[in-house]
């Protein structure tokens, strides 16, 4: 059976629809500028040193597999740009070289790490729980704030938090009581050297703990615009009721903003903008309702 929607049934077209009483100029131009966050690819950079675990967490977090992990040896060491797409919707994931071989790659790692910093729509640091020779990332990270990026641009992810001693006597999914507090200890020590808008957050790759979490953190962290379209990549199983309405909510912001780029209610006659908020709300409330229409 075709799924191809009716003209009618297009999400577009009742947005479109939505906005009948404006001049047909206007509602095209908020369409375009909405449209740029339904076609948007996000990218996302994934940092920390070799053997924390990157490949592991991406292949953890989102549906497609990113890159073959090996334990003793180092999978990255130029940036891989891997495409991800599902459906209709892609985005850009960017591995990059770990920190911590040698200091002439260290140097040369932080002047892509400059260079790629305005591409980033986010960048997730992955440290491992265990690790406590921190100095290379915190090294790193003083530099590219120095350089000009934000706080708020970055994640701080402790992986591997099932290894986090105590050891429990058996194989359990979820951390122990003492491991839990060992976790919290570690976190609390970890934004200390790290200051960032966000907290820390323990996951394991291995068992799923945390994960999802996690992606409530990402959809959080990321920009407006991007937030769907990285939601769309995750794996089901990770994700929650509280991440969706994050990021439906997100989009209806998006249509909000776009409706304002064309119309200033402020600038217009009373009647005419109470008829504008009227719209602008209606707009919003359709955009965050037709949220799985057009990015499921």
């Amino acid at each position: 059976m075709s799924n191809i929607l009716k003209p009618q049934h297009d999400p577009c077209n009742i947005l479109r629809n939505s906005l009948g009483l404006l001049p047909p100029q206007a509602t095209e131009r908020i369409l375009f500028h909405l449209s740029k966050t339904i076609h948007y690819e996000p990218v996302i950079g994934i940092m920390g040193k070799t053997g924390v675990g990157k490949s592991s967490l991406c292949n953890a977090l989102f549906q497609q597999p990113v890159c073959l992990t090996h334990d003793l040896t180092a999978c990255t060491r130029e940036p891989q740009r891997l495409e991800l797409s599902v459906g209709e919707r892609g985005m850009t994931l960017v591995d990059l070289p770990g920190v911590g071989e040698t200091p002439e790659y260290d140097e040369e790692y932080q002047s892509l790490y400059r260079n790629l910093l305005s591409e980033l729509d986010l960048i997730i640091w992955v440290l491992r729980a265990d690790d406590r020779a921190r100095t290379t990332d915190i090294d790193t990270y003083r530099a590219l704030i120095e350089y000009g990026a934000e706080p708020c641009r970055f994640l701080f992810v402790l992986t591997q938090a099932d290894r986090v001693p105590p050891l429990p006597a058996t194989s359990m999914s979820l951390p122990s009581p003492e491991q839990v507090l060992s976790l919290a200890i570690l976190s609390s020590q970890t934004a200390g050297q790290f200051p960032s808008s966000f907290p820390i957050m323990a996951v394991s790759s291995h068992t799923g703990y945390n994960l999802p979490a996690l992606v409530e953190l990402m959809v959080h962290a990321l920009p407006g615009q991007a937030s769907s379209a990285v939601y769309r990549q995750l794996k089901p199983e990770h994700k929650t009721e509280e991440a969706e309405i994050a990021v439906r909510q997100a989009f209806g912001d998006i249509a909000g903003t776009a409706f304002d780029t064309v119309f200033n209610p402020e600038a217009y006659s009373p009647g005419w903008a109470v008829l504008l908020r009227r719209l602008r709300r209606k707009l919003v409330r359709l955009a965050e309702r037709l949220w799985d229409r057009i990015f499921g």
